[in-house]
């Protein structure tokens, strides 16, 4: 039975940036994950997430997002790979749009730079996006994308040279334990430690379950590349990443543009942030035909003539909590566990900074972060509202 100071389940985004984190304050350190390397199953691939900070989302992710920015600075510079591209990102949508106006707001807050566009703004600035619909925009020339593949690759590189071990594949099969130790059981044997970090995306659910006691949902989103009728104006140069608000309430489409080095298939990579329904994260996820048509005939109408055909179609998982931001915390009563999980499809920009609190919980039961409003706490049915 092996005993370690500690383990951090899950090694995508948020689960490899823990790792470094606890190898960097030279802890010994195991990571485990159910996959024999970096892979396409769960939520940290795709070639880019976009990062921002005037977030509509709530006000109070903008200081975790600067310590963000600053984090993915400091990867870079370390591991020597490119993982964050400034392209600008540009909100589109009517002037009355509810993720302009809560953009807007976030900024106003937080100081963030942005730029407001009204129609004949934009149609002179960001021709791609100049539809009959009269959109304005709000940019922000400071965001763009991250490269996830890059950020996981370059965390785990640096655990292990700051001396972490990783075991893959392992599967776990069952966890226990309390403000003490935490008991790790695999099918390779137990594991014991004073310090468990849970970052195991869409599976935390069904590995932690009572202990958590707050139901998370996986949900299977989808992600297109479309080859560009004009190449140039959907490259970085002059095509930032976007998403269009126009009122529909089903959700949003967003993009990326093109970007020198990006990996085959290339072409624009369109996704979908709204609901979805429940999906087994064991179970096989492709993307249906009728998902594809939907995509190629909903962005005609909204970017007419900017996209043709469809290159390429591969899912992503979302785990979503139910108010729909993060839960990161210690469970109660188990004080030796650290949950970072529920990102509900707009975490992994923050990856930097999850990791270093997750690390900050486990070994000092505290963060100096601002990452209160994040705890489970806020699901007690007593606790106002």
């Amino acid at each position: 039975m092996k005993q370690v100071d500690a383990i951090v389940l899950g090694l995508g985004g948020m689960g490899s940036s823990a790792l470094a984190a606890f190898a960097s304050r030279g802890m010994e350190v195991l990571g485990l994950d159910q996959e024999p390397a970096p892979h396409a199953r769960g939520s940290s691939h795709g070639g880019s997430r976009i990062i921002r900070r005037a977030y509509f989302e709530h006000p109070d992710y903008v200081p975790l997002l600067r310590a963000s920015f600053e984090g993915w600075r400091r990867l870079e510079r370390a591991s020597g790979l490119k993982c964050l591209h400034r392209t600008g990102v540009l909100l589109v949508g009517s002037s009355r749009s509810p993720i302009l106006e809560a953009s807007r707001s976030s900024a106003a807050a937080h100081d963030v730079p942005v730029e407001l566009f009204d129609p004949d703004r934009m149609r002179a600035r960001f021709p791609q996006f100049s539809s009959d619909r009269g959109w304005s925009g709000l940019f922000e020339p400071g965001g763009g994308f991250i490269d996830p593949e890059a950020g996981v690759r370059a965390h785990l590189e640096l655990a292990r040279r700051a001396g972490a071990s990783i075991r893959r594949p392992v599967k776990v099969v069952s966890i226990d334990g309390d403000d003490q130790e935490a008991v790790v059981g695999t099918d390779q044997g137990e594991l014991r430690t004073s310090r468990l970090v849970v970052a195991a995306g869409a599976w935390t659910a069904s590995l932690l379950g009572d202990h958590l006691r707050v139901p998370l949902f996986p949900q299977r989103k989808a992600m297109i590349w479309f080859e560009p009728t004009d190449p140039r104006a959907c490259s970085s140069d002059e095509m930032p990443a976007w998403l269009i608000d126009d009122g529909e309430p089903a959700g949003c489409y967003y993009g990326v543009p093109t970007w020198p080095g990006q990996p085959l298939p290339g072409g624009v990579k369109v996704g979908f942030h709204g609901p979805g329904s429940v999906v087994d994260p064991d179970a096989t996820h492709e993307i249906t035909p009728e998902v594809i048509e939907r995509f190629t005939a909903d962005l005609a109408r909204r970017l007419p003539g900017v996209l043709k055909r469809p290159l390429a179609a591969q899912a992503c998982l979302y785990t979503m909590s139910p108010d729909e931001h993060f839960v990161i915390d210690r469970l109660p009563g188990r004080g030796s566990m650290v949950v970072v999980a529920g990102f509900s499809g707009h975490g992994y920009k923050f990856a930097p900074v999850v990791g270093e609190i997750a690390a900050d919980l486990a070994i000092d039961g505290a963060t100096p972060r601002p990452a209160a409003f994040l705890n489970l706490d806020r699901f007690d049915e007593e606790r106002p509202h």
